[in-house]
């Protein structure tokens, strides 16, 4: 339509100088102004995309990619910490086993060693050295008898928890199963101290170096596949000791190494050896003033390459796609400009063919109408119109012909700027829409393929967000448990106003970068009903509409268990099943608390097994445990089961009795269990008769709560009933 006004103000102006120049230059047609026009602008448009692809979208991808390698880096350097830790707490676990506490048999104490290296099969070598550097007893009978008080191991954990670093052991490893590899070990070693905080010795557990390549195809795999991403283990000196194929052993100096090892961690551009440009992340294990760890530099890199192809490829799609959309849309605005000139050049022959007229022509010609389209028609029709009207108003139509050209072309300018200016506006939009949904699909693949659940609720503790993890750990699927309340979900019934007056504390600091990450131990419910202990990280994270609380969890059922049965085995006798020395001094007072609050008596019998070491030494070793074994098991059956039977030491057994009326009532228990105890014990070879010394204390409501002078008391009545061949109860 400004087309069509346009060509009739230049229309009234031709006709107003009925007598035009002569000759005048070629104008170009409207048909190639239009399609100039639409190149012109698409190509503007390319232009400007790719600038802005260049400027932004380069360096978000290379932001991106430095944290992705930078927390591969921090997960590979906790992977290293967590399996050193672990190491370490099962030597300090293992040296407060009695087995190992009282430097018994060498069997014995192999048989407590070889029961964790079940457990952790990449526990190649466990070892107990005495304070001399004799190995007294191995997993499998390795080393017994040689001699390590050189090995730094053993010098490293006589007083103290000790991590060795990576390093082969030339006479072990010739002993081991041949592998793919030559063997190469970390050590954890601690010191070994009796009752008495005397030392025993030292116990190292070697691991073999299979758990580290293990973990780190663990998490390298999804990097690596996605990202041609690689991971470098590096010792103290540039040592490589885990990394690509054929980089192994071999020394490196870069600028990501140095500032690892200062503890630094991050991510850098850098050139390495192979005249290559990476992005590296970086981190260090460890802590280089606790023995108890080890300080190596995990670093993660990926070509530069690699980590902007996405942005490159993005360019040229760009480029390709501005290239096809400006050739069709100039191939449709030329087919449109000349389909919609067609009617108007009909019309300018006609107006021409009336310039043509005799300048001394009383009257002009009439102009005959052209009936293309209406706006057209109409048009012809008023310029024939105006051609018999009176000649008066030519000069009148003049100013009004220089008027409206003024304001088409200045209203053509404003129209034209304000729509590049809406086009780039739209342009930009979409682009920073398509950053957002590719950032949103690499945050929901990193969430689905994370090792850990991961939960967002909003302020009202509904459910947002839930991965695929969480699907497996917890039982509901995603489209279930979105916009339901967690509490009523999963928590048990004491655990909801603790977790709704965390909720409340979070939100109250007000702005999230104050506020630590928290990490409790929970208990949950999954679907099932069952209760799961979890480990819980959990953040705030504010929004401009709001915040939410995010939440991370990992599955501690197993740890759980092995400390329990590690606390369980170190509370039992492996040899009669009762409960040891520890378990006793931890069951005696709650004995005596349980007397207190009753108001009755609790006594304490010391029991010890006459001529027990001339049926020992007579009848060998295993004919002796034997005896102890029937010993606990006649002992056990003479009492309550609520009594409590345990072993001390050797022969020395001690009873705990509760819930007594009175003195005799531990008297009558006593004259029970000796007829029983003199019985003929038939062992695996022969048949033995022996006695037993009993000694009695009894602990009064209002006596009191001392342990120590307890078992001293029945200890001397016991030597009393030794030497005198009677029973005695001791006296207050």
């Amino acid at each position: 339509m400004l087309q069509s006004v346009n060509f009739f103000s230049l229309s009234f102006s031709t006709i107003v100088h009925i007598h035009p120049p002569p000759s005048s230059p070629a104008r170009p047609r409207l048909t190639t102004l239009v399609t100039m026009g639409v190149s012109a602008t698409v190509l503007l448009t390319v232009l400007c995309l790719l600038i802005l692809v260049d400027h932004f979208a380069i360096d978000y991808a290379r932001r991106e990619a430095q944290q992705r390698l930078q927390q591969l880096s921090w997960q590979m350097r906790d992977a290293l910490d967590g399996a050193v830790r672990q190491a370490t707490g099962n030597v300090r676990l293992l040296t407060a086993l009695p087995q190992v506490r009282a430097a018994r048999p060498p069997a014995e104490v192999r048989q407590a060693l070889e029961s964790l290296q079940t457990t952790f099969p990449d526990y190649a070598w466990i070892g107990l050295a005495r304070p001399d550097g004799t190995v007294h007893a191995a997993t499998q009978g390795l080393l017994e008898g040689a001699n390590v008080s050189t090995y730094d191991w053993f010098k490293g954990g006589k007083d103290k928890l000790y991590a060795g670093d990576f390093h082969p052991v030339a006479p072990l490893g010739k002993k081991l199963p041949a592998g793919a590899e030559p063997w190469r070990f970390v050590d954890a070693a601690g010191p070994v101290l009796d009752a008495d905080g005397k030392q025993q010795g030292v116990l190292c557990v070697h691991m073999s170096w299979g758990w580290m390549r293990r973990m780190a195809r663990t998490i390298l795999a999804p990097a690596e596949q996605q990202y041609a991403a690689e991971i470098f283990v590096v010792r103290g000196d540039g040592t490589i000791m885990l990394g690509p194929n054929g980089s192994e052993e071999q020394k490196i100096n870069s600028d990501s190494l140095t500032l690892a090892r200062g503890g630094a961690s991050g991510a850098v551009k850098e050139s390495w050896a192979d005249g290559r440009s990476y992005l590296t992340g970086y981190a260090r294990s460890g802590h280089p003033d606790d023995p108890a760890t080890l300080s190596w530099a995990i670093l993660a890199r990926q070509p530069e390459e690699q980590a902007l192809s996405g942005a490159r490829a993005l360019e040229r799609q760009i480029l390709l796609l501005g290239a096809i959309l400006g050739a069709a849309m100039a191939l449709a605005a030329a087919v449109a400009a000349r389909r919609l000139t067609r009617p108007l050049n009909a019309l300018s022959r006609a107006i021409e063919a009336q310039l043509a007229a005799p300048a001394g022509a009383p009257t002009l010609p009439a102009l005959q109408p052209v009936a293309a389209f209406h706006e057209v028609q109409v048009l012809s029709h008023a310029l024939a119109e105006m051609l018999r009207t009176e000649q008066i108003h030519l000069d009148a139509l003049r100013g009004l012909n220089e008027k409206l050209e003024s304001t088409v072309a200045e209203r053509t300018r404003e129209i034209a700027r304000k729509a590049l200016q809406l086009e780039r506006a739209l342009g930009q939009e979409q682009s920073t829409q398509q950053l957002l949904q590719e950032r949103a699909a690499e945050l929901r693949a990193i969430l689905d393929n994370a090792h850990d659940a991961f939960i967002a609720l909003d302020p009202g503790g509904v459910v947002r967000e839930w991965n695929r993890q969480a699907e497996k750990l917890l039982g509901w699927t995603r489209t279930e448990v979105i916009g339901q309340p967690l509490a009523a979900m999963m928590l048990p019934p004491l655990l909801r106003r603790a977790y709704e007056r965390d909720m409340r504390t979070l939100a109250e600091y007000g702005d999230g970068a104050t506020i630590p990450s928290r990490r409790v131990e929970l208990m949950l419910h999954n679907r099932a009903g069952q209760e799961l202990p979890v480990e819980c990280s959990l953040a705030y994270v504010p929004r401009s509409s709001g915040h939410l609380f995010i939440a991370f969890l990992h599955d501690i059922s197993e740890r759980k268990s092995l400390f329990a049965s590690m606390e369980e085995m170190a509370l039992r006798d492996t040899l009669t099943g009762l409960p040891n020395r520890r378990a006793l001094m931890k069951a005696l007072p709650e004995a005596l608390q349980r007397a207190n609050r009753s108001g009755q008596r609790c006594a304490v019998f010391f029991l010890d097994l006459d001529r027990f070491k001339q049926v020992n030494d007579r009848y060998g070793h295993e004919e002796g445990d034997e005896l102890l074994r029937q010993f606990a098991e006649r002992v056990r059956g003479a009492v309550r089961k609520t009594d409590t039977v345990g072993r001390l030491a050797g022969d020395e057994f001690v009873v705990i009795l509760e819930m007594l009326a009175d003195d005799e009532s531990a008297q009558e228990a006593a004259d029970k269990l000796l007829p029983a105890l003199r019985q003929p014990f038939t062992l695996k070879t022969t048949s033995v008769t022996l006695s037993a010394s009993l000694g009695i204390a009894v602990h009064h409501p209002d006596d009191p709560q001392d342990i120590e002078l307890l078992l001293a008391r029945a200890d001397r009545a016991m030597y009393r009933h030794k030497q005198q061949g009677i029973q005695q109860r001791a006296r207050r």
